[in-house]
């Protein structure tokens, strides 16, 4: 079959919404994610995705400008998908902040390498654990099959942003702030109740320096309680990916044109 401007123009246009949900989706995202892998794996997706989809675009004058909006709007669809799927690790980050924070974690802040932002070394553990969870129970293979499922569901050039996806965002954005508390409500609540301990034994005893002892007294029951508590943590962090999964389609059907 003859190949014309028509189809590589539409190829540009899968490829930039791939390449770019890539270049957001937890797993495919995270810098240790080569950059060539990624864009070698978007190629990949698109070519193997052309043949199913319906080859053509939508109706525009031709010209360039034309073209390169198109190319905004499959950049943001793509950008869309991409956070939307970031959502899943918010709540063990917002966990991991409160107990680090909690646990006096956060005097030994370092870079996460992913976001380039300060964290403390709890919140990067509950992080790569949750990762390491999402990639054990095949969530990346999720990720790909809802960058597949966009391409029908939202045709290229059909991005619709309306009215409901700011509810949407702020819906999740507040089930993900109240998960990550319920998640490090048992580490905060014990490490609250070993302070008033050490504030009532300062009383008993006012010699006592009480951050000698504090400090290290605090790590260890943070390490004792993230022992006994991570596997519920996790599993917790297992039944957010399932509801994920069921809200896909749905959101979805927000960016499509009604």
């Amino acid at each position: 079959m003859p190949i014309d401007i028509a189809h590589i123009e539409f190829f540009t246009l899968v490829f930039i919404r791939t390449a770019t949900a890539l270049a957001v989706l937890p797993v495919f995202g995270h810098t240790a994610f080569p950059a060539v892998a990624k864009a070698g794996l978007a190629g990949l997706i698109s070519l193997l995705l052309i043949p199913a989809l319906s080859p053509g675009l939508p109706p525009i004058s031709g010209t360039l400008m034309d073209y390169f909006m198109l190319a905004i709007r499959e950049t943001v669809c793509g950008l869309l998908l991409g956070f939307a799927g970031q959502f899943l690790f918010y709540a063990v980050e917002i966990a991991g902040q409160l107990v680090g924070f909690q646990a006096g974690f956060s005097i030994v802040s370092s870079i996460d390498p992913n976001t380039e932002s300060q964290t403390t070394v709890l919140t990067q553990f509950y992080n790569l654990t949750a990762l390491l969870i999402f990639v054990t129970i095949d969530g990346h293979h999720f990720m790909l099959k809802a960058l597949v499922d966009s391409m029908t569901v939202i045709p290229i050039g059909h991005l619709h942003v309306g009215p409901e996806l700011p509810q949407w965002t702020l819906t999740n954005v507040t089930a993900v702030m109240a998960d990550g508390v319920r998640l490090a409500a048992p580490l905060m609540v014990t490490l609250l109740v070993a302070d008033i301990g050490l504030g009532i034994l300062t009383r008993v005893a006012p010699t006592l320096n009480i951050f000698v002892l504090g400090f290290p007294l605090k790590i260890v029951i943070t390490l004792v309680m993230i022992s006994m508590t991570l596997n519920a943590v996790m599993l917790v962090f297992t039944s957010q990916v399932g509801q994920f999964a069921r809200s896909i389609p749905g959101f979805l059907r927000l960016l499509a044109v009604p």
